[in-house]
């Protein structure tokens, strides 16, 4: 670990203290107050503390009881907390419903004694202040979800969509979901060392060149692995329909990833795509709320990046696309292309007529009343290029 100075330990949440204290051997240091935590921590890396007085207290917030005595540990510990939590910037809109409930102690290396360390494995969605939850249900946030520190997101070198495995214990005191014990594997491989890979903002894009199986009634609008396909039409015009078509055409695809994302959609088609043998569906229906759809909607994105990083190639099916927020639409969609480096992001969504998705599309498919595609709006940007 590198030596942290006192400013840097400062401007870190209470949790990433507790991390890096840890990791240190530091003893009690859950009791402590966080000024007197940063100075135990400065004094255990061997880093000059310039300051080496504790944070002064408020009279009205002494932490005497009237009788004169201290109050136990646990209670200073809970109200150090609670001013973390007071001042914690809001999440952003990637992780929209992250809650007081999703932040959570950082769990000790080993269970205790006595504690049942079950495994667990799932996709890793990282929150903005450094910590994260393994996802077990694809449909988005459950109870199940599992706790992982900051500290072993930073240790493995992790990133949002990696699947994770490994040995949890159940939660403690004052935390509401199971922590993960340690890493034990990540994307099949073991977790330490972590191993090198690409970025896929560094990878280089180019023209769809391969292509892909479609239904006889699109042979007009070829597409290729790396396009992103927009299926437009009215209410009623078939357009999950035809999805379906394309879905039962991609899943015939050896080499190929195929996860479908639903979006606003009724609790009858999420049953019915459910039962689509060897399809992975994430979401589910319009009673959920829109930050929860969205959240679930970009982390199954992020686990597409992580198999073209690898030169993987994932066909990502969403229904319905305009169901998403404007910004989350932009990043759902924008995701798709081929790459240089061999890996390739293949995004096919519904659409409504007056979507702005359609300036971005490189194969537009467009649906009139009845089901009919419409003559001439079906053709696609660079056909050419398809071998």
């Amino acid at each position: 670990m590198s030596v942290l100075q006192r400013k840097q330990l400062e401007d870190s949440p209470l949790a990433d203290l507790h991390a890096i204290a840890s990791e240190l051997g530091l003893e009690g240091f859950r009791a402590m107050r966080k000024g007197d935590l940063i100075s135990a921590i400065l004094r255990a890396q061997g880093a000059e503390d310039e300051e080496t007085e504790p944070d002064e207290v408020p009279a009205d917030e002494a932490l005497e009881s009237p009788t004169g005595e201290s109050p136990p540990a646990a209670d200073a510990a809970e109200k150090e907390t609670a001013e973390e939590d007071a001042v914690r910037p809001a999440e952003p809109e990637a992780a929209p419903e992250v809650t007081e409930a999703e932040t959570e102690k950082e769990p000790e290396a080993e269970p205790v004694a006595g504690e049942e360390a079950d495994t667990v494995a799932g996709v890793l969605d990282i929150l903005a202040n450094g910590s994260g939850f393994v996802r077990v249900d694809p449909a988005g946030q459950s109870r199940g979800d599992v706790y992982v520190a900051p500290a072993q997101i930073r240790r493995c070198e992790l990133r949002a969509g990696d699947e994770v495995a490994g040995p949890v214990r159940p939660p403690r005191r004052n935390e509401r979901h199971p922590s993960l014990v340690r890493v034990e594997s990540v994307n099949g491989a073991d977790a330490e060392p972590p191993e090198e890979r690409s970025w896929f903002g560094d990878l280089v894009p180019v023209f769809p060149s391969a292509r892909l199986p479609a239904p006889s009634s699109l042979k007009a609008a070829p597409f290729g692995r790396g396009s992103r396909v927009l299926i437009v039409g009215p209410p009623g015009a078939g357009a999950t329909s035809l999805l379906r078509e394309i879905t039962g055409e991609l899943l015939k695809v050896d080499d190929m990833t195929v996860q479908l994302v639903l979006v606003g959609v009724r609790p009858e088609e999420v049953t019915e795509w459910r039962r689509v043998e060897g399809l992975d569906v994430v979401g589910g229906s319009f009673e959920r709320s829109p930050d929860a759809q969205a959240q679930a909607a970009e982390l199954a994105v992020e686990r597409a990046k992580r198999l073209v990083e690898r030169g993987g190639h994932v066909a990502l099916l969403v229904d319905s696309l305009d169901a998403l927020p404007a910004a989350a639409r932009r990043r759902v969609f924008g995701a798709a292309r081929a790459t240089e480096e061999g890996g390739t992001l293949t995004v096919v969504a519904t659409a409504d007529p007056a979507s702005d998705a359609q300036r971005w599309a490189t194969t537009r498919i467009v649906l009139e009343p009845g089901g009919k595609l419409s003559r001439g709006a079906s053709g696609t940007l660079n056909a050419d290029r398809l071998s």
